[in-house]
């Protein structure tokens, strides 16, 4: 299977090229990056050298129909333009935001104009727990972001409740969720040693977890703190229907019973009875994990997962999987490097 990566040069087309490197289905024809154009893919991910050898080039048009799958890890608001050009040439997994959100008036809302809203129908939101059916017959898959993923495979088997209640979510992400490109709120000199609210009310990736959980009584806050990846949510639902944590663990361990990226993590006794960051970076998996709070009325859910991997790159991988009949493991069955 030949693929194609436009805009390799960042986190996540680092960790891409990575994955696909060693995917046994899997040649990379071409990587395209402007500003490192005929420069070693090496020397911009120095972890690639002697296992990708190859050199960033242009994009060009006349390259789309010699490949089979084409990956976009460009910024949001420019996948649309190159999208619009490319549809129904070639099957397309796209990292950015661009058509995540059904709504083109709520896109438009948290990004800008979208310049074709006729393609958002096609577009099959890409979280493989939930769209799996989906996906397998997409040609335009939108990859979900970091945060909605690890919020919104926590709260999906509480759907029914989640939309009868309200809900509030504290997301703590790692330095690389900003990108390569260095800015005074992203380097990790600034971030180190803190933990600094940088949204907390409007963060874009509410968007998705409302379309995805049919609710609008749902806010979120953000927060960097000082890890270089990794993202933590925390979802309390307030809600006068909570039940006890036996009848959690059914709805959960039934709902991802067949699901391989997703561990349900409720041990009794400490360090490891809850989701943990460390036990997921470098992985393809989401640890999910709750509690309740009777005297509160709370139902509280954890998530935790590798913005980079199960956020981003992986899962395209896993997506890439289902779109191809393959295995939906395959080439990601490594796990976590806890140190």
């Amino acid at each position: 299977m030949k693929v194609g990566i436009v805009g390799g040069s960042g986190y996540t087309g680092g960790e891409l090229i990575r994955l696909l490197s060693i995917h046994p289905e899997v040649e990379i024809s071409w990587i395209t990056s402007e500003k490192y154009e005929n420069r070693f893919v090496s020397d911009v991910h120095p972890n690639l050298r002697n296992s990708v050898d190859i050199k960033f080039t242009r994009f060009s048009l006349n390259n789309v129909e010699k490949i089979d799958l084409i990956f976009l890890c460009l910024p949001h608001k420019v996948s649309m333009s190159l999208v619009k050009k490319i549809f129904r040439k070639v099957k397309i997994i796209d990292l950015s935001a661009d058509f995540r959100i059904k709504d083109k008036n709520i896109y438009e809302k948290y990004y800008k104009k979208h310049e074709c809203p006729e393609i958002l129908s096609y577009a099959v939101y890409g979280l493989p727990e939930i769209h799996k059916e989906e996906i397998a017959d997409a040609s335009l898959v939108a990859n979900p972001g970091c945060n909605s993923t690890a919020v919104i495979l926590s709260l999906y088997p509480l759907k029914d409740i989640v939309k009868k209640s309200k809900v509030l979510i504290d997301v703590k992400e790692g330095s690389s969720a900003g990108g390569r490109n260095p800015s005074l709120s992203n380097i990790h000199a600034e971030r180190i040693n803190t933990v600094r609210v940088y949204k907390p009310k409007n963060h874009r990736h509410i968007a998705e977890i409302k379309q995805e959980l049919d609710s609008e009584n749902i806010s979120m806050s953000a927060y960097a703190v000082g890890m270089g990846r990794g993202v933590f949510a925390s979802s309390y639902i307030l809600t006068d229907n909570t039940m006890d944590e036996k009848e959690l663990w059914r709805i959960y361990r039934e709902f991802y019973s067949n699901k391989p990226f997703v561990r349900i993590v409720k041990r009794k006794s400490p360090p490891y009875n809850y989701p943990d960051i460390k036990s997921v970076v470098y992985s393809n998996f989401c640890e999910i994990g709750f509690t309740v709070d009777e005297e509160f009325k709370r139902i509280i859910i954890f998530s935790a997962l590798d913005n980079l991997i199960k956020g981003a790159a992986g899962q395209a991988v896993q997506n890439m999987n289902i779109m191809f009949g393959l295995e939906e493991t395959m080439g990601l069955k490594t796990p976590g490097f806890y140190l």
